[in-house]
């Protein structure tokens, strides 16, 4: 593989996989509209893609012979039910209140949440274009936001505020998983947390499946399951992964704008959402704000 070929590849496998990931809102809608909710979606996509990582964090064990700590094992679990099984929860309920757009631009502030929790837990330095990256890009939300509670109601707010606090979560996943996915390895780590957060979501739905009634899982509702948990789930995270391995975090990381770009023309194409002046300003002002702190922190 020629130098050239490897670096285009590797831009190729982030853009690819940043655009599959950003299209797990409008599977959830396409979904809700078939009256499946939250905890069969996540049953489905966990139940299907479980068996695919456990296989490759057995393979990885195999093939490098790693001694393995209780505590690692521990930890890696807490962080996967965090991430997999709680911000997922938060994330998947508060998407039924509010846009799929507005949604993923919420999620995309993650990076900015974690230069915040820097500052304040290790006092990192925040500079000018930290400071002007965060008030483009919580400028952009906040404009779409209100918007949609003018026109969605009360439950917008709730909505907003849980995917919100999922962004929260999740960059604390981010900052705290560092030490452990260099001590695992990524796929080894994966594998355990995904695991851990599988049990926490089966779990869940039985009891859930106990005491509330459940839309059958016809046919359209699995085949969403399938593409959520294969499509929007396992491809990526390999892509992204390959991409890392081939070019980089950091201009991997650089095509995490078109995630929300591809959300926007999924959301209007395939499920109707309206998109006007708010939403192309509240794309451009979080997209270019988390941006322009990513490459100030490379």
């Amino acid at each position: 593989m020629t130098t050239d070929f490897r670096h285009l590849s590797g831009i190729l496998l982030a853009a690819a996989g940043a655009m599959l990931f950003s299209l797990k809102g409008v599977v959830m809608k396409l979904a809700f509209g078939l009256g499946a909710n939250v905890e069969q979606m996540m049953a489905l996509r966990m139940g299907i893609s479980l068996p695919i990582f456990l296989l490759v964090g057995f393979l990885f064990v195999k093939r490098n012979k790693l001694a393995i700590t209780h505590r690692a094992i521990i930890f890696a679990s807490g962080l996967g039910v965090l991430s997999y099984y709680i911000c997922t929860w938060l994330d998947f309920t508060g998407l039924r209140f509010i846009s799929t757009q507005l949604e993923r631009l919420i999620l995309f502030l993650y990076p900015t949440i974690v230069a915040v929790l820097a500052f304040i837990a290790f006092g990192d330095k925040i500079t000018w274009r930290h400071a002007v990256a965060l008030v483009l890009s919580y400028s952009g939300v906040a404009l779409l936001a209100f918007q949609e509670f003018n026109t969605l109601g009360p439950n917008a707010a709730l909505g907003a505020a849980l995917v919100f606090l999922a962004a929260v979560l999740f960059a604390f996943y981010v900052t705290a998983s560092k030490p452990v996915i260099a001590q695992l390895g990524s796929a080894l780590f994966t594998s355990i947390a995904m695991g851990a957060a599988a049990i926490a979501i089966l779990i869940h739905f039985a009891v859930m499946s106990t005491h509330a009634t459940m839309t059958p899982l016809t046919p359209s509702i699995i085949g969403l399951g399938l593409f959520l948990a294969i499509l929007c789930t396992v491809a990526p995270s390999f892509m992204i992964s390959e991409a890392i391995a081939r070019v980089g975090p950091g201009l991997s990381s650089a095509t995490g704008g078109l995630g929300p770009a591809a959300t926007v023309v999924a959301a209007v194409l395939v499920i109707g959402e309206p998109f006007g002046f708010a939403q192309a300003a509240a794309l451009i002002l979080t997209v270019g704000g988390v941006m322009l702190l990513m490459r100030s922190s490379n």
